[in-house]
């Protein structure tokens, strides 16, 4: 009885796989050619693509629209009791997860996978005792076609596949049900198992083809010598024996045969407060382009592809048209015994014998076939090029070309003004991104507290040059208040300051004096200058520090040189701050 309850939840599991798959395969070639075209890569054939040429339009366009995006948002974790000491070290350990995890790098690679695939995935996790981020292709994930597009966590189901590892690394994970992994090398070393995994290489091979188009011969089989298989995470809303709640499970099957776990996600990574686990999957994923109606939307890449193709073939055929131009192409009389042009051997400056009859004139037995110009279609390119600007926004003056049509220095400004606001409106979706991936890693601290081991993080003291190390670790850190996620959006946040200073400068001018307004006033400063958080807190402590003295010695009536004296018995009123601003 427990065997075919076990088959009916892995057909279950295997129905899932084929719904997301079936949703997703319809994007499949789209998402292979965007690839192909971005790393100069062409499928020749013998009609519209006769020469291996490409115009490089998607890598161009790539590169622009990645130069003038926003840089990684800066995310700041503050503490909910307003223990400063523990968000310092709250903060220390995101840092310290940022550099093991390379986040500036992983920032680019997962806005080029939206350029390429409309939809980018990160897993998160907690590995070897440190938390762990990875951005994932897009090929691995599959999702519930009624799920709601902008908001993973709907879906009713979410399977992670073409994980490989060593058959006889699944007997040393304590975590898998090791009867099901014994049952498993049996069945591997039967012929049974060769032919099944023979049938199990479709969804492998739609990924690996972007490999085998760059030239890889051996994508599907990259390594001999051992049996690999192929795990899935299969994360699925499931009840437990004594509760009728549902709630996350991680199942793991192998090669479609054997599911060797299956545990709640809360016991997987750990309980919090609001039992976040039950509901969220470890994963964040975002688009740039969103639908109400479908999940696999369009990604920038798209726009370009087709233009790409036409003027591949379009270039193509000039190139093609310009060497028959440069060889030439001839008719010549057939009906002449032992004249056959085509046993030539072409040379430059060749000399052959044609044989003319008498009487006859040369143009009689062999004469030239004009090669007409395409020269035309140059034009026909240009237009493509300015439809493909005007879609995506990377516009010649963002590639830093001049243009001849921008006459005066205003419309060079305005254009490219107009131009990065369209480019940066992208800003919108990741910072969206990375905001819910702030509050997976305080969920993921929250509840594995106990597997994260301790670190050593290094800092520069405060007003010196000195480095000074510090070993960290969770205990550091807890907290009962908890914490919340700061994003501060590169673009928005000079955009919002630089309004707001040009509006604070009149208050400023109006009250030099109150210290409210100079404190708000030269944080937005800093802010504005580019101040880290760290560095932004340390200035205002050491100017509010500076205040508190100075108030103190006007109240003990010792006041620094150059200020003047109180009357004795008279109240001090409020020292300025600073000088007042110039007015804007």
């Amino acid at each position: 009885m427990a065997e075919v309850i076990r088959n009916v939840e892995l057909e279950v599991l295997r129905l899932n796989t084929e719904s997301g798959f079936n949703y997703r395969q319809r994007r499949h070639d789209d998402w292979l050619e965007n690839y192909t075209l971005g790393r100069d890569k062409v499928t020749i054939n013998r009609l519209s693509q006769r020469q291996s040429v490409n115009l490089p339009l998607m890598k161009l366009t790539l590169k622009t629209l990645l130069k003038d995006m926003d840089d990684m948002p800066v995310l700041e974790f503050e503490e909910l009791g307003n223990k400063k000491d523990k968000e310092v070290f709250y903060n220390e350990y995101w840092k310290y997860t940022g550099e093991q995890n390379s986040f500036e790098l992983q920032d680019i690679v997962d806005k080029k996978q939206e350029f390429y695939f409309g939809r980018t995935f990160d897993q998160w996790q907690i590995v070897d005792g440190k938390v762990k981020m990875i951005v994932q292709d897009p090929m691995d994930l599959l999702v519930d076609r009624f799920m709601n597009p902008f908001d993973l966590h709907s879906s009713r189901f979410l399977v992670h596949t073409h994980i490989f590892e060593p058959l006889s690394a699944l007997e040393k994970n304590k975590d898998y049900d090791q009867e099901a992994v014994k049952k498993l090398s049996l069945w591997h070393a039967s012929d049974q198992g060769l032919l099944k995994a023979k049938a199990n290489l479709q969804m492998l091979s739609d990924k690996n083809q972007k490999l085998s188009e760059m030239g890889v011969p051996d994508v599907d089989q990259p390594i001999l010598g051992e049996t690999y298989v192929e795990l899935t995470l299969h994360f699925v809303y499931d009840t437990k024996k004594e509760s009728t709640e549902e709630e996350l499970f991680l199942k793991i099957s192998v090669d479609d045969m054997q599911i060797i776990m299956r545990k709640p996600l809360e016991e997987v990574i750990g309980v919090t407060k609001d039992h976040f686990w039950k509901n969220h999957y470890p994963y964040v994923t975002w688009a740039g382009d969103l639908e109400r109606q479908d999940f696999w939307s369009d990604g920038t890449g798209d726009m370009v592809r087709t233009p790409n193709k036409v003027a591949n073939t379009w270039f193509s055929q000039l190139v093609e048209n310009r060497t028959l131009k440069n060889l030439n192409m001839n008719l010549f009389d057939s009906s002449i015994e032992g004249f056959v042009p085509q046993t030539w051997q072409p040379q430059a400056w060749g000399m052959y014998g044609i044989p003319v009859p008498s009487g006859g004139k040369i143009d009689d037995v062999f004469k030239q076939m004009p090669v007409q110009d395409l020269s035309e279609s140059l034009d026909e390119m240009n237009f493509l090029l300015t439809m493909l600007e005007k879609g995506t926004g990377a516009t010649q003056t963002l590639q830093g070309v001049k243009s001849q049509q921008q006459v005066t220095l205003g419309e060079v400004q305005l254009t490219l003004g107009e131009a990065k606001e369209r480019v940066k409106g992208m800003s919108k979706f990741y910072t969206q991104a990375w905001k819910d991936r702030g509050l997976i890693f305080i969920k993921l601290l929250e509840a594995a507290g106990d597997k994260i081991d301790a670190v050593k993080v290094y800092k520069k003291g405060r007003n010196t040059d000195n480095i000074y190390e510090r070993e960290i670790s969770p205990a550091d850190w807890k907290s009962e208040a908890g914490y919340r996620c700061k994003v501060w959006s590169q673009d928005e946040r000079n955009a919002e300051t630089q309004d707001a200073l040009q509006k604070m400068n009149a208050a400023k001018t109006i009250m030099p004096d109150n210290p409210v307004v100079d404190t708000v006033y030269k944080r937005k400063v800093l802010e504005f200058s580019d101040f880290t958080p760290d560095e932004l807190n340390d200035a205002m402590k050491y100017e509010e520090e500076k205040r508190q003295m100075m108030m103190q010695q006007a109240q003990m009536g010792t006041v620094p040189p150059g200020q003047p004296k109180q009357p004795t018995g008279a109240t001090p009123p409020p020292l300025p701050m600073s000088a007042p601003p110039p007015a804007a």
